[in-house]
């Protein structure tokens, strides 16, 4: 009976199940919506029921059951705390997973960044997390539950600063911005009294989502837009700090190649360089002794879920290359 591996990353906005055989060939790439149990309205039975779906769907299409699955990981967003690891686990034993190791998905960008599975990871997509694994195998955590962890980064985070930008331009006096003619654009009004009933009208409708207004800082950085300019640098040395933070906590040693591996739709599709420029001159500064090693991800986090999987079965470097080429070729 042939054997398989699973790894899976599981976000808010977008989710992926990679099949392979243990010899590191692709067998299948599944794609889903949103799987993270924060944003699902039905919560945790929400989350066993579709996940439970996804997984019929890779494995029935291939006429594989799961007990040919050798070892799974799977990398899960709103995996923060102790109790929800915990409560996760118990989900994925009823859904019939055997060997599996579960982590934030944070992690997951180290494992597909770094081919020694060592660095430090920053998200920058839905939500904003740093995610670290030393050589010792230790991993921490930082950010990633919202105003608890001074979270300021995350598409809806950053969209929600330029939302405010402007009705602080409009109605408290604050600095003019580019980015009140694009959301003006946007929203399809020329007065400012039209300004927050639109928001709720085309809201209700569907047709407008405040959580997906972060381009507009890239946009105006371009026409050399300051107020863009402050939201990204505070964004910035928030990472930063975080960074700094974490370097010391795990106590990466100075004279190793620190990877520092950038992930999400923010570090990946912004249009201007100006947020990495900052974060990299900040951790620069604050780290004068490291050598960093930059990477901005290429390939799909479910990436680093296959390749740790292999690892745990063939103790080796997990197929990392063979892996990556045949998921980067998938240009997901």
């Amino acid at each position: 009976m042939n054997e398989y591996v699973i790894g899976i990353d599981i976000g808010a906005s977008k989710s992926h199940l990679a099949l392979f055989d243990t010899d590191g060939n692709i067998v299948e790439l599944g794609r889903w919506g949103p799987l993270n149990y924060e944003v699902l309205p039905g919560l945790y039975a929400q989350f066993e029921d579709e996940l439970g779906q996804f997984i019929l769907q890779v494995l029935s299409k291939n006429g594989i059951s799961m007990k040919q699955i050798s070892c799974s990981v799977l990398g899960v967003g709103g995996v923060d705390t102790a109790k929800q690891h915990r409560d996760i686990s118990g989900i994925l034993g009823k859904l019939g997973f055997r060997q599996f190791t579960l982590v934030n998905d944070a992690f997951l960008g180290i494992m597909a960044g770094s081919k020694s599975g060592t660095g430090i990871c920053a998200i920058n997509g839905s939500g904003c997390t740093l995610a670290g694994i030393n050589k010792n195998g230790n991993m921490m955590q930082i950010g990633g539950v919202g105003v608890v962890s001074a979270d300021m980064g995350g598409g809806g985070y950053m969209s929600k600063r330029v939302i405010s930008a402007v009705y602080c331009e409009l109605f408290r006096r604050g600095e003019p911005t580019y980015m009140t003619q694009l959301l003006f654009d946007k929203l399809g009004i020329t007065s400012k009294y039209d300004y927050v009933e639109k928001i709720y009208e085309k809201t209700r409708e569907g047709t407008f989502d405040i959580q997906k207004c972060n381009w507009m800082l890239f946009e105006a950085v371009k026409h050399n837009d300051r107020v863009a300019a402050v939201i990204l640098n505070d964004t910035a040395v928030n990472y930063a700090n975080g960074i700094s933070c974490m370097i010391e906590e795990m106590r990466f040693p100075p004279e190793d190649e620190l990877y520092m591996i950038f992930a999400g739709s923010v570090f990946v599709k912004g249009e201007h360089p100006m947020l990495l420029d900052t974060l990299k001159a900040k951790i620069h500064c604050d780290n004068p002794d490291y050598n960093f090693c930059y990477r901005l991800l290429d390939v799909p986090n479910v990436a680093g879920a296959v390749v740790s999987a292999l690892k745990t079965l063939h103790g080796r470097d997990g197929f990392y290359d063979k892996v990556l080429a045949q998921l980067r070729d998938l240009n997901l």
